[in-house]
């Protein structure tokens, strides 16, 4: 890579609402921010930087981070896109990285890969999170830095603020975004730490590891083990994959919005990876396929599509989306002008201007 050209930035606080000090809660013999640090150490970037608050509660987090040789940046707690801004500022790069301290599992491996992807596609935004087939807790963002400016000097929304990256990946018509997509469908898996019930597990996982601070995520996988699937009668959200014969079983009497079976198509093979402002879903139940859903994203409004085969399943379907869509922010309001009326109210939607109208 080009000398001067990537930063890493991990944010870490301390002031967690769920769970106040967590990146520094004791994690295989150190802080965790120091065990995610230490692995990290390999990556291949020109600077690693933590970026923390001001608050005179986060000075141990900054001196944790100089005690393992990384830069600090420091700046307003809520609003942690000014942090970034402040980073890019002090440490100009053409490209950033963006982590989380509460992931301690990060991989240099992965993240080099999605770097990777970047560079083919000159891309302002690329994440392995929007169609999301790795594990949480191993998010990787990369941002170009004019992008991530420009977000600093736009965005008003606090959510956008304290998250750094909706501002972008809500505006693909302004923004050009790519995603990473996985082999395998692993988004259901959990490696992040919320709750002191998900602390306990990982610091259990990193205890069963040989080499915890460089296992790969594969090493961690085989560790973990696997979440257990849904049940037969619950809705589950699956990311399709490049074999159409999954849209066999959607000839069945349809709900939500109806489309040819032309377009259905277009939307389900849609390559999420490359452009995942338009992103879809097959619906399942007890390992049959349902239906469809496909929500088409430009300026944070989502246009809903999809059709499944029974209004249960159908609402059923919404509240899964919804779920989706909470998670990741990408969303703030999702428009389904067309379709059965009686389920989209059904599942929580009102009447709008343009249409039936959810609001997260």
């Amino acid at each position: 890579m080009t000398a001067g050209r990537t930063a890493c930035v991990v944010q870490a606080r301390t002031g967690s609402s769920r769970l106040p000090g967590k990146v520094l809660a004791e994690f295989a013999g150190r802080p965790m921010l120091q065990f995610m640090l230490e692995r990290l150490e390999s990556l291949r970037v020109d600077n690693l930087i933590v970026a923390t608050s001001v608050l005179p509660t986060d000075d141990v987090v900054a001196n944790v981070a100089a005690s393992c040789g990384v830069a600090v940046v420091r700046g307003p707690e809520r609003d942690v896109l000014g942090r970034f801004a402040i980073a890019l500022r002090e440490h100009p790069v053409e490209r950033l990285v963006r982590l989380t301290a509460d992931c301690p599992f990060a991989d240099p491996e992965l993240i080099e890969a999605v770097l990777e992807r970047q560079e083919e596609t000159g891309a302002d935004y690329v994440s392995n999170t929007l169609v999301r087939t790795f594990p949480d807790g191993l998010d990787v963002e990369v941002v170009s830095s004019a992008a991530l400016l420009a977000a600093a000097a736009d965005a008003a929304d606090p959510i956008e603020r304290e998250h750094v990256t909706p501002f972008i990946y809500r505006r693909p018509e302004r923004f050009r975004l790519r995603g990473f997509r996985g082999r395998e469908a692993l988004g259901d898996e959990r490696w992040t730490v919320d709750t002191n019930e998900d602390l306990e597990r990982l610091r259990g996982i990193a205890a069963r590891l040989t080499a915890p601070t460089s296992a790969g995520w594969r090493d961690v996988l085989a560790v973990a083990g696997r979440a257990d699937g849904p049940r037969a009668d619950e809705i589950a959200l699956v990311v399709p994959g490049e074999n159409e014969n999954d849209l066999d079983a959607l000839e069945s009497p349809l709900f939500l919005a109806s489309d040819s079976g032309d377009e259905v198509r277009r939307c389900l093979v849609v390559d999420q990876a490359a452009e995942p402002s338009t992103r879809a879903w097959l619906v399942r139940r007890g390992g049959s396929t349902v239906g469809w859903a496909a929500v088409t994203v430009e300026n944070g409004v989502g246009t809903l599509r999809g059709a499944v085969t029974d209004p249960t399943a159908a609402v059923a379907t919404i509240r899964a989306l919804e779920q989706v869509l909470l998670n990741d922010y990408q969303v703030v309001e999702l428009v389904a002008p067309a379709g059965d009326e009686a389920t989209l109210a059904g599942a929580g939607f009102v009447q709008g201007p343009r249409g039936l109208v959810w609001r997260r």
